[in-house]
């Protein structure tokens, strides 16, 4: 069997590579109407910006992945063993996995891994690295936009608790009431019994945050602009990627980080071949386009957002720094109405 062929995919009308131009475009057209326009973030991740988003990791100025690393490696034994033996996890939005060898290695027996990720090709590439490391652990990739997964598939001979997996304080780049409807559904899917461990970035100087999303290699901008040529190949608009500059500042009142790409001059952008029926976007020099929200929390606020989403706040941990919390959280049985997990 070839190593594409355990991949499981959602609906292939989305699916990453198979997702209709016209669905694509009616989204991204209705992004960009909005004041101020936005350009919805799960595009930054084809095949380039998935290798652009591992580079950012490795910067200097990215704090984030070395904190959330450095709590992993230290705290991974206390989940283990709140979780208990043969545990079923669930990776939202797994990427190359590097935090994933952490929490496999230290956890009791680990029983299946379910990893779902919209960039196929690194998914099917970690599913493989994970099978030949782990050959008992029964490996379940799916890919696709893990927003809009229905259900999980079971796993044969997983009787332990699941435990979903969230790193990477991906959750912040929701806006606080859909993170709140996207982890309630989160445990929805998973069920009774079940936890959450998620990387959740703190508020702190902003001058520390900007530099993280404003890096002088500029491979952040690379990330951001990048964007506007993964639509250009999906839905044949005609963004010119020079015509545009990054932008990452920190909204105090909001407590994220927002990017933006910026105009740098008037120009008409055809959001697909001409006959296509879409209103051409016409942008004025300095005009903004939103592409990314990066909340950022305090350790109880985020708490408060779990219990609404209905999980139980069971333990949390900072890095030496205090720049990066990962919590663990279960699932509130009395919020579920009595209904499991697929």
């Amino acid at each position: 069997m070839g190593r594409d062929e355990v991949v499981r995919e959602l609906d292939p009308d989305w699916t990453e590579g198979t997702e209709s131009p016209e669905r694509i475009r009616e989204e991204v057209s209705q992004a960009l109407r909005q004041d101020p326009p936005r350009i919805p973030s799960r595009f930054f991740y084809d095949e380039r910006g998935a290798r652009l988003f591992e580079e950012i990791t490795a910067l200097e100025e990215y704090y984030l992945t070395d904190a959330e690393v450095e709590i992993l490696r230290t705290r991974t034994q206390e989940v283990a063993d709140t979780v208990g033996v043969g545990a079923r996890i669930v990776e939202y939005g797994s990427g190359s996995g590097e935090k994933t060898w952490i929490l496999l290695d230290g956890l009791h027996r680990p029983a299946a891994y379910i990893p779902i990720d919209v960039a196929r090709a690194q998914l099917v590439e970690h599913s493989a690295q994970v099978r030949e490391r782990f050959p008992k652990l029964q490996v379940i990739p799916i890919a696709g936009d893990y927003t809009r997964l229905t259900q999980l598939p079971r796993a044969a001979g997983s009787s332990g608790a699941a435990l979903a997996f969230f790193p990477g304080s991906t959750v912040g780049n929701l806006e606080p009431g859909a993170a709140v409807s996207f982890l309630a559904t989160v445990a929805q899917q998973t069920g009774v019994g079940a936890y959450l461990l998620i990387g959740v970035d703190l508020a702190k100087d902003p001058t520390v945050l900007e530099r993280a999303y404003n890096d002088a290699k500029g491979v952040t901008a690379q990330f951001n602009l990048n964007i506007l040529s993964h639509l250009n190949r999906r839905i044949g608009s005609n963004f010119q990627v020079d015509g545009f500059r990054h932008r990452a500042i920190w909204n105090e009142e909001r407590s994220r980080i927002e990017m933006h790409l910026v105009s740098l001059k008037h120009q008409t952008i055809q959001l697909g071949p001409v006959g296509t029926g879409v209103e051409p976007l016409v942008l004025t020099p300095d005009e903004s386009v939103v592409t990314e929200h990066s909340y950022k929390y305090e350790v109880a606020d985020f708490q408060d957002l779990a219990r609404e989403a209905g999980y139980i706040p069971v333990s949390h941990w900072t890095d030496s720094r205090d720049f990066f919390s990962v919590h663990l959280l279960e699932v509130d049985s009395s919020n579920l109405n009595g209904r499991d997990g697929g």
